[in-house]
């Protein structure tokens, strides 16, 4: 409407260009959601791939986050189709080895760095390398900690939030924190 109460006869044009140009605008986005979806599977597929020739060895590759991490990746060694969640921590200084098939879920910590228990000065003190094996076929839910020398046995699970502090024998279920004995998965079979 004019400041006299008539209506413009320019504004039906208007809004219909407005509206086309709307249309115009929402195409424009939702083209670049599309594109930048697609640069981002790409970023992380070429990330992966870039992580994976730095491990000392990886069989077929199952799933690695882009968000989890990984220090001193020339220290890990991965079965076939190993899985690894978002947010895992993995801490290969002292060696880690994981199984074909494993499933680690997300913010999961495995380390193999400790310290001394009795020193005076634990800043300067060297710290303590002890490789974690696990088997394969194992199954360690999400938020369970790995401490270092730790061996998990194939077909093993360990319950979400889990502190493993003592090896685990093949297919057993352990969970809580510590981490204790649960139940044999073979008596189920």
């Amino acid at each position: 409407m004019n400041h006299n109460g008539t209506v413009n006869r320019l504004q039906p044009i208007m809004l219909a260009k407005w509206a086309s140009q709307l249309k115009i605008f929402n195409i424009l986005e939702e083209l670049y959601w599309l594109i930048f979806n697609f640069l981002s599977k790409v970023h992380h597929a070429l990330l992966i791939r870039k992580r994976i020739k730095s491990f000392k060895s990886c069989g077929e590759v199952g799933s690695i986050s882009p968000l989890s991490c990984i220090v001193h990746e020339a220290g890990l060694e991965l079965g076939n189709r190993v899985c690894i969640g978002e947010f895992t921590h993995i801490v290969a200084n002292g060696g880690v080895r994981i199984g074909d098939g494993t499933l680690i879920a997300s913010h999961c910590s495995i380390t193999t760095i400790t310290h001394p228990i009795n020193c005076a000065n634990r800043f300067d003190a060297p710290t303590i390398l002890k490789p974690i094996e696990i088997g394969k076929n194992v199954w360690i839910g999400t938020g369970a900690v790995i401490l270092p020398g730790i061996r998990i046995g194939d077909n093993s699970v360990i319950g979400a939030g889990a502190i493993v502090t003592k090896d685990v024998p093949a297919n057993c279920v352990y969970i809580r924190n510590p981490a204790r004995y649960l139940k044999n998965l073979t008596a189920e079979k």
